[in-house]
């Protein structure tokens, strides 16, 4: 089963990110990501062996999720050089405590058995995936084009391991287990 660790967003959020994605196609062109699809990835999985996921699930519950607050902070091109691939919604991790939260995922996932990120993890929900070049002008329009949108604040009070099917239409995801912001 193919898996990643995502944070799940609120419904007027993902409102102002379908804005968002409204308009950003006409400069990027792409596909947008359905709605109900949108979320901050904490840590991408990949194929997992079915038996992995006890362990997995185990590993996670000794994650601890202290508050969170994030806002909308424009948006954001990947790769950073060269050709856009991806289209995203920048957001600013108030007190770091949202990476805070990553590499505790990460460390966690690594005891049971996946590898650490390379990258530097940066917070994002993807809104397009180009598949076509555009010209290096579509970063500095994209990002004048959101600049006038309000920036939204959101809380978030858990984490999700969730598996996502790919099919002819597009990937379809499934929730596999919630771990909610800590007590105390």
């Amino acid at each position: 089963m193919r898996l990643f660790i995502a944070i799940e967003l609120p419904e007027r959020l993902r409102r102002h990110l379908q804005r968002m994605q409204e308009i950003l196609r006409p400069i990027f062109g792409g596909k947008p990501v359905r709605p109900e699809q949108l979320h901050l990835t904490l840590k991408f999985l990949g194929e997992t062996p079915d038996e992995t996921l006890p362990r997995l699930v185990e590993r996670l519950q000794t994650v601890e999720m202290g508050p969170i607050r994030m806002k909308t902070a424009g948006v954001v091109c990947f790769p950073p050089n060269g050709p856009v691939r991806i289209v995203a919604a920048a957001l600013d991790d108030q007190g770091l405590h949202c990476a805070q939260l990553q590499s505790d995922i990460d460390q966690a996932t690594h005891t049971a058995g996946f590898p650490l990120e390379a990258r530097r993890w940066t917070p994002h929900v993807t809104l397009i995936r180009v598949k076509d070049r555009v010209p290096a002008s579509a970063r500095t329009a994209g990002i004048a084009a959101v600049a006038e949108l309000a920036e939204i604040e959101f809380e978030p009070d858990e984490f999700v391991l969730i598996q996502s099917n790919l099919d002819s239409v597009g990937p379809t995801y499934a929730t596999l287990a919630r771990f909610p912001v800590s007590a105390g």
